[in-house]
């Protein structure tokens, strides 16, 4: 029997059909699109840029100097120096006993007083008319309302006198304004000190370190320092600028600047020395980026950046990319040495050819990028 040789054409058309049943059964699953250009990106840093270092002193917020509002013999101060105190806690009190005297004397004198103008009151008042009627003469019922104004006046008067010695009184107890801590007594028992004399020192609020600047020096509000203390050199404490005085002395041309303490420095007592370095941005630092990753429009290079929008970054969407101008300053093998860019940006690594303002890009992977 002859043998039969399958020709090329019925082997086509057998594979044509095997490939048929196979679709009958079954679909290939679809690759997804992503909804957006796929970039590699990279994260860039550097140093954080110059410093410079001031010596300071270690201040509390406030300082507040507390005396009595009238004078006399100190009784009694309740506070040590370094004691923490509450607002309206008792700091000290005046010795009380001519107070008080004064203050029992004042109240007897208005009961007198009351009682007399009282008297003069109801007197006036049954006078009133009688001239009329020939009981009294026009006088006489004068006389007696002028009697009872008067005893009203002196009534009001031994009134004024008996509140104010009642505030006397309350001015021989001296009381915390607000919270801080006690760092300086400048008077002990027994003491005769004048109204308004410094009795107590207390430092209230955030501690502070204040140094002296220079007038070139240009501060933006929120500067932050690293501050170290010479009482405590393993201590390190950040610290924010709070405010620049507006004036320079007239002799160094120097102005104050306070620093608000952020971190706990309770153990470094008040005015100890202290070293505070400012953390400034230097527009001009370097930054190296992949060589893949700088693009040009006309003569000036560029890179693509990334924001992430209100759906997140990472791997996810809400990117968008943004062209950022960068000034070339070296070129090293596979990478350019650029200014421009701040710390911590992430930017295209590669693929920005294809890529326009504005445009949505789902990132595929992250490249460890650095100096």
């Amino acid at each position: 029997m002859p043998k039969i040789f399958p020709t090329t054409t019925g082997l086509i058309a057998a594979g044509l059909t095997l490939l048929s049943c196979a679709g009958c059964t079954s679909e290939p699953a679809a690759s997804p699109v992503p909804d957006g250009t796929l970039v590699d990106v990279v994260t860039i840093h550097r140093a954080g840029g110059r410093t410079s270092s001031f010596d300071g002193v270690l201040r509390p917020r406030r300082d507040i100097a507390l005396g009595f509002k009238t004078g006399g013999r100190v009784l009694a101060l309740t506070v040590q120096v370094g004691d923490h105190v509450r607002a309206g806690q008792v700091l000290a009190r005046l010795t009380r006993t001519e107070a008080i005297a004064d203050a029992g004397q004042a109240r007897a004198e208005l009961a007198a007083a009351t009682a007399e103008a009282i008297r003069a009151g109801d007197a006036a008042r049954r006078a009133s008319g009688l001239d009329g009627i020939g009981a009294l003469s026009a006088a006489d019922v004068h006389d007696r309302a002028l009697t009872a104004s008067a005893a009203a006046a002196k009534r009001d008067a031994a009134r004024a006198a008996f509140e104010r010695s009642r505030v006397t009184l309350a001015d021989a107890v001296l009381v915390a304004p607000e919270d801080g801590v006690v760092t300086e007594r400048a008077a002990e028992s027994g003491t005769v000190v004048d109204a308004g004399g410094v009795v107590v020192r207390l430092a209230a609020g955030s501690p502070e370190i204040e140094v002296r600047l220079p007038e070139r020096a240009r501060l933006a509000g929120g500067t932050m320092a690293d501050a170290s203390f010479w009482s405590a050199p393993d201590m390190i404490a950040e610290a924010r600028l709070r405010l620049v005085g507006p004036a320079a002395d007239g002799t160094l041309r120097l102005r104050t600047a306070r620093f608000t303490v952020l971190g706990d420095v309770s153990a470094i007592p008040f005015n100890s020395s202290a070293t505070l370095t400012l953390r400034l941005p230097d527009p001009k630092a370097t930054i190296r980026v992949p060589l893949t990753a700088l693009g040009a429009q006309g003569s000036q290079p560029h890179v693509w950046t990334l924001s992430s929008g209100a759906n997140g970054g990472g791997n996810g969407g809400g990117n968008r990319v943004h062209r950022q101008p960068v000034h070339l300053v070296d070129l090293r093998g596979d990478d350019a040495i650029v200014s421009g860019l701040p710390d911590g940006q992430r930017i295209v690594a590669s693929g920005g050819d294809t890529l326009s303002e504005g445009q949505h890009v789902v990132v595929a992977g992250s490249v460890a990028g650095g100096n």
